[in-house]
């Protein structure tokens, strides 16, 4: 092989690991860039691996991946096709964001190839993680100290949402990324005294902490202490941390909660919320006989404070915003029960049955459900519960020798985090979701792919 031609193929794999690392920041700086980003992965990859990575070999998983995407694009043709010869309406959002979501199975697959031909650092991928949650962690701080972070943008409603602006993610964008940044230096750097390693991790864990706390995103915050005890608990090295990692939790949330009042009415108003969410059905949320009177109907609201529904002879109000966002779902989804409105639909079809529609109803599945119907539900719930539940987590859990592959263990335990069914989440089919859950996965599929540690059938 000639210079010209080693010269060529590392210049090509420079440009793609520029394009993955850059790819995690690009969800800092917004959906225009990260869908920028995205395209050029996708064109570049095409123009330099075009012929292989359409050759890849196909195992189950990604049959059912395919499937799901073209279920997605032919639900939305139909509902087009339909709305227009019944009503007229040539409303073609829900048919070009279907073609456009597509772009996510071609991402899917150009990763399935580069980790299959080890292309992709991820050794960079890792590293980029941790520079970026690092960076948006020290502007929270700054944003604490200064009034206003780095690019001057202010605390919202007692949060701090240090570069990402009048976006409240920064706590959803720290506990997706923070777990590579902990990966990293174990996996890939070498300490001769190991009190050493042990200490750079106690203080990423401490300023990871700090940070979820201080931006306000109760969930992510929920998620990465569940993980980091999950992770203690089943990696036989690190339970000796469990204690102090709970002292640590502790000591830090505490300080934060007794010294800073918008944290403090921030989680005490959270814990309100789960109190409303076990006690939905308590006597204290029966409406009077006054006021049933004054017009508290199904389906009404007053000044969006709360809606009613009965059971047993009792008209309960429902004051939660998630319990109501989740209602709305379940209404939208009786429209069209099995096969979905198409997506990107949810607020059209919801108006109908519910007033004050959100854009979506803040639950993956709910979502899915309200679009794609029950048989859209099946293929996603099939694929991220059931199949990857068993081929991945559980298998994690049992197999040493997929246990000991501590590379794929993040990636695994955030996937797992992001479609764990019950939690309040942003839209699956928006550009920074969607980017990140198909990335995930990807990598999840490949490396266990690579090391011959999944099994090549659905169950």
């Amino acid at each position: 092989m000639s210079s010209l031609n080693i010269l060529n193929i590392d210049r090509k794999n420079f440009i793609i690991n520029c394009l993955f690392s850059l790819l995690i920041f690009s969800f800092i700086a917004g959906n225009l860039v990260l869908n920028l980003n995205v395209l050029l992965i996708i064109l570049i990859s095409i123009l330099f691996y075009g012929t292989k990575i359409i050759n890849i070999r196909l195992i189950n998983i990604d049959k059912i991946i395919i499937s799901f995407f073209l279920y997605v694009l032919v639900i939305s043709t139909f509902n087009n096709i339909y709305d227009f010869f019944k009503d007229g309406r040539e409303d073609l959002t829900s048919l070009i964001k279907s073609i456009l979501f597509l772009r996510y199975l071609i991402l899917y697959f150009i990763i399935r190839y580069f980790i299959k031909e080890n292309i992709i650092s991820l050794k960079i991928f890792f590293i980029s993680a941790f520079c970026a949650v690092m960076f948006v962690c020290l502007d929270i701080f700054y944003q604490l100290i200064f009034g206003n972070d780095i690019f001057g943008f202010e605390a919202i409603e007692r949060r701090l949402s240090g570069p990402f602006g009048d976006e409240i993610i920064a706590g959803s964008f720290i506990q997706r990324f923070s777990l590579f940044g902990l990966f990293l230096f174990p996996i890939f750097f070498k300490f001769k005294n190991k009190k050493v390693l042990y200490l750079i991790i106690f203080i990423l864990i401490s300023i990871f902490l700090s940070a979820l706390i201080l931006a306000g995103n109760r969930i992510p915050l929920l998620f990465f202490i569940l993980i980091m005890i999950a992770l203690i608990i089943f990696e036989q090295k690190l339970r000796r941390f469990f204690f102090p990692f709970i002292i640590i939790a502790s000591t830090i949330f505490t300080t934060a909660y007794i010294s800073n009042t918008n944290i403090n009415y921030h989680f005490h108003n959270f814990h309100k919320k789960i109190k409303q969410i076990f006690f939905i059905l308590s006597p204290e949320n029966i409406l009077s006989e006054e006021e049933l009177e004054i017009g508290f109907k199904e389906g009404d609201m007053k000044n969006n404070l709360f809606y009613t529904f009965e059971y047993k002879g009792n008209v309960y109000k429902i004051t939660n915003s998630h319990l109501k966002e989740f209602k709305s779902g379940y209404l939208t989804w009786k429209i069209n029960k099995y096969f979905g409105g198409g997506i990107k639909t949810f607020i059209k079809n919801c108006s109908k049955k519910y007033p004050n529609c959100g854009n979506h109803p803040h639950n993956y599945y709910l979502e899915i459900l309200a679009e794609l119907g029950l048989l859209g539900f099946f293929i996603i719930f099939y694929l991220f519960i059931l199949v990857f539940l068993k081929k991945f987590v559980i298998k994690y859990f049992r197999d040493s020798e997929f246990k000991n592959y501590h590379l794929i263990t993040p990636f695994i335990f955030l996937f797992f985090a992001e479609i764990f069914p019950i939690k309040s989440t942003g839209s699956f089919f928006t550009t920074g979701n969607a980017t990140y859950i198909f990335l995930i996965l990807s990598m999840v599929v490949s490396l266990a792919e690579r090391k011959n540690l999944i099994e090549d059938k659905i169950l």
